[in-house]
């Protein structure tokens, strides 16, 4: 029997060319499935509408904008036996219902993970090397010979990692041939013996940024780390520190940053805010100790997501063992979209 998988998106999303590529279409080839899509607009996509057009489904394919897979939509689709989520946090997107029943769920997030840990790298990399201070960026001015020496390296640096989740680690692989003198991570689920296994040590918050050269910040977002980097916390931070936030943010209490930043001590390498896309009169465009990017560090991944899902519902389908599953208590510790709204 024909299996039935939908797409609980709309067309009219901007992301969706970039879901549905060449990539998706050649993984659709190869494993001969067919995926429904709706026809109806984001503005048409009342519940009732998503209830109904998900009905009968074994599969379902989610992404930003979504329903949540409730008791509403699982009393449609008795047969679901899998949901992927063709993004990163399923938080906003799931219910206990679904885990209640049997459905597995599946994420692309390890897609992304990788891609915001190369830009975590990148971000951490020109802070550490002080690129601002002595180099071009395509004819701004010319390279500064006399001040080349002002930059420093990871190795024998100590870096610290707020957070770790799937982003942390692939961060810390990439970061060991680097040869730093230690990784402290301050994370609320992580055990001595998974720290050890990784080579990394467990501290509290507050002496992993008094003693890092290099911070990176990836906790989930939710209400216990909501501005948890607070005035206190950033001046501890010693000074020449990087700070690298691809999390979100809100991580970071916002006037409390600009204040720290604008004393010229520490660097800032910053991919998320508190107001996207930055608004123009944001003191942040006017310092010169920061390195700004616009909400990309995963971007890259984003043709990849439908292919990652469709292999995993493949998997389920054929009985074979998942490779990108979520599980209950892993959600507890993903990121929330609705406290920055």
């Amino acid at each position: 029997m024909t299996k039935k998988i939908t797409y609980a998106g709309t067309r009219d999303k901007v992301f969706f060319p970039e879901l549905w590529g060449r990539e998706s279409e050649a993984t659709l080839r190869r494993l001969n499935y067919k995926v429904e899509i709706p026809d109806f607009s984001e503005a048409e996509a009342t519940p009732e509408v998503w209830r109904d057009f998900l009905a009968g489904s074994d599969a379902i394919i989610t992404t930003w904008c979504s329903p949540r897979i409730d008791a509403g939509i699982l009393e449609r689709t008795p047969n679901l036996q899998i949901v992927g989520h063709a993004a990163g946090s399923v938080a906003d997107y799931v219910s206990p219902e679904l885990f209640d029943s049997g459905a597995k769920l599946v994420s692309a997030n390890d897609d992304m993970a990788h891609a915001v840990a190369e830009w975590c790298l990148l971000g951490g990399l020109m802070g550490r090397r002080n690129v601002m201070s002595y180099t071009c960026f395509g004819g701004s001015r010319k390279p500064d010979f006399p001040g080349r020496s002002k930059c420093s390296s990871f190795r024998a640096a100590t870096v610290g990692i707020w957070g770790f989740g799937a982003v942390a680690a692939h961060l810390v692989s990439m970061l060991q041939p680097l040869f730093p003198e230690e990784i402290l991570v301050n994370s609320s689920h992580m055990s001595e013996e998974e720290a050890a296994r990784r080579g990394v040590k467990l501290v509290e918050l507050d002496e992993l940024l008094s003693r890092s050269d290099v911070v990176f910040t990836l906790a989930g977002l939710s209400d216990k780390t909501f501005g948890k980097l607070d005035a206190r916390r950033l001046a501890l931070l010693r000074d020449g520190a990087v700070l690298v936030n691809a999390g979100r943010g809100h991580l970071i209490q916002e006037q409390a940053l600009y204040d720290e930043l604008s004393k010229g001590r520490i660097t800032g390498v910053l991919d998320v805010y508190h107001k996207e896309p930055l608004p123009d009169d944001s003191p942040l465009l006017s310092m010169p100790n920061v390195i700004l990017t616009p909400h990309n560090a995963g971007y890259p991944s984003r043709y990849n997501y439908i292919s990652t899902i469709l292999t995993e519902i493949d998997r389920r389908f054929r009985g074979e063992p998942l490779r990108y599953e979520v599980r209950r208590e892993q959600v507890a510790y993903m990121t929330t979209g609705k406290l920055s709204k």
